[in-house]
């Protein structure tokens, strides 16, 4: 009796279920995404992983989307008594900098230029007048070019006269014509311009704090039409909607729209005719109508019975209602940044691995079913919150393949590079070289936003 008391006495509890002990020693979704992401993305971003995984797993910072349809001016006062800054005024400051320094650099060169054609042509007139007087001591006369009065009809000297009809030695080029053929064979060709602008729509307010501040947004108050004064997302999220230059009228597609942020940042813009807020899913268009409501006032008699939005539960790549002229193609992924800090709902559980295997095919349709969609002159921009080449340049490569191989739609990408210079100081994007078609917001302890990939694709037939 006694031996049994003493050993009821040595037995070990163990630690409930859910006890962070237990839970670290299982291998967790988290953990799974982190792996991977360790293995493939030291691949890519070399030593910069490094910084940038720390951004990752670090705290995300926010923006806060002004709202024009509640207390507007009162709002932004408020921020900026607070510390934040307009996004705007940060882009205008940078791209006035950036013109101020190309002016200096260009006058520069050209005062340059014109100092050495000076000097050039200086040095072309002390050599010319050294080379004539030298000639003329040591000239010659070539009697034979002298035509003689008294035999002006001589064929051997009119010869020297006769103008060439045809250049010898030519005989064997390949015509024009023929050297054109070698073009006209069936390649895949992408087509890439530069823009150089990035237009920030003047109604459209977005308040930051400055690189290295850790102060946050507090929750919105609601105002007094009864909707809330600003809207809080990832600051990266912003650029997708900028690079869709959305002009006065436009009839607007958000073909992956929840839960809504980028649908309502387009709307804040107060171009756009028409929205249509387009999900595959039930429950998440749900999210769409619930920041509609919190945002939009009078949202059925102003907004949804005009038709100036509507919120459509379809697979995107089934969409067929066309003749917009932007579409944003912000298409699932595997949210890089959600992955690593949050269990719930991660991409890299074992039961989505199928999901997440088939996620570049998924991304590749909807993109293409995009560019089907869009009229011409009209842009797709194409983003995902995730570092991977394959579902960033990779699927706009795919998609571009496929609409060159099946159909007569001419696609042209847009380099934004040297519009996307007057962003520095408020994004971390990585290097160019790293891209060959879209831009990337890239993870950064002191100014956390993204990752955010995004790609300009421009119709034009």
């Amino acid at each position: 009796m006694l031996s049994a008391r003493l050993f009821r006495q040595f037995v070990r509890h163990k630690h409930a279920s859910d006890h962070w002990s237990v839970l670290r020693k299982k291998n967790q979704p988290v953990d799974k995404a982190l792996d991977h992401f360790d293995d493939f993305y030291k691949q890519v971003f070399k030593n910069n992983w490094e910084w940038m995984r720390e951004g990752l797993l670090g705290k995300r910072k926010y923006v806060a989307v002004v709202n024009n349809y509640s207390d507007c001016e009162e709002t932004m006062a408020k921020l900026e008594l607070q510390g934040a800054l307009n996004v705007r005024t940060l882009f205008k400051l940078e791209k006035q900098y950036i013109s101020e320094k190309r002016t200096r650099l260009e006058k520069r060169r050209t005062l340059k230029q014109i100092q050495k054609l000076d000097q050039e042509m200086e040095l072309k007139e002390t050599k010319r007048n050294l080379s004539l007087e030298a000639s003329l001591e040591n000239a010659e006369i070539d009697e034979r070019r002298l035509v003689d009065a008294r035999n002006a009809l001589s064929g051997e000297i009119l010869h020297e006269f006769v103008p060439a009809t045809k250049i010898k030695g030519k005989e064997d080029f390949i015509p024009e014509s023929t050297h054109y053929q070698f073009y006209n064979t069936e390649q895949f060709n992408v087509k890439i311009e530069t823009e150089y602008d990035f237009h920030f729509p003047e109604h459209l307010n977005i308040y930051c704090f400055e690189e290295g501040n850790e102060s946050e947004f507090e929750p919105s108050p609601s105002g007094s039409t009864g909707v809330l004064n600003y809207y809080l997302m990832d600051g990266g999220s912003i650029l997708p909607v900028l690079a869709l230059d959305i002009q006065p009228g436009n009839k607007i597609l958000d073909l992956c729209a929840a839960p809504g942020g980028k649908t309502l940042l387009a709307i804040q813009t107060l171009y756009p005719d028409s929205v249509v807020a387009n999900d595959a899913s039930g429950s998440r268009c749900n999210r769409i109508h619930q920041v509609s409501r919190q945002f939009l006032y009078d949202l059925k008699e102003r907004w949804i019975a005009p038709k100036k939005l509507q919120i459509t539960n379809i697979d995107g790549r089934y969409f067929s209602h066309d003749n917009f002229d932007r579409i944003l193609v912000d298409v699932p992924c595997t949210t890089d940044r959600h992955s690593v800090v949050e269990n719930d709902n991660n991409i890299f559980k074992p039961s989505r691995v199928k999901e997440r295997l088939k996620l570049p095919e998924l991304q590749c349709e909807l993109l293409v079913n995009a560019l089907k969609l869009v009229k011409k002159g009209g842009v797709v921009v194409y983003s995902t919150c995730s570092l991977s080449p394959i579902q960033n340049d990779g699927v706009v490569h795919m998609a571009l393949k496929q609409i060159w191989e099946e159909t007569k739609i001419d696609v042209v990408v847009m380099d934004l590079a040297p519009a996307l210079m007057q962003t520095k100081s408020v994004f971390k994007l990585a290097k160019r070289n790293l891209m060959k078609y879209g831009h990337l917001v890239v993870p950064y302890l002191l100014q956390n936003y993204g990752p955010m990939y995004f790609c300009k694709l421009k119709r034009i037939n």
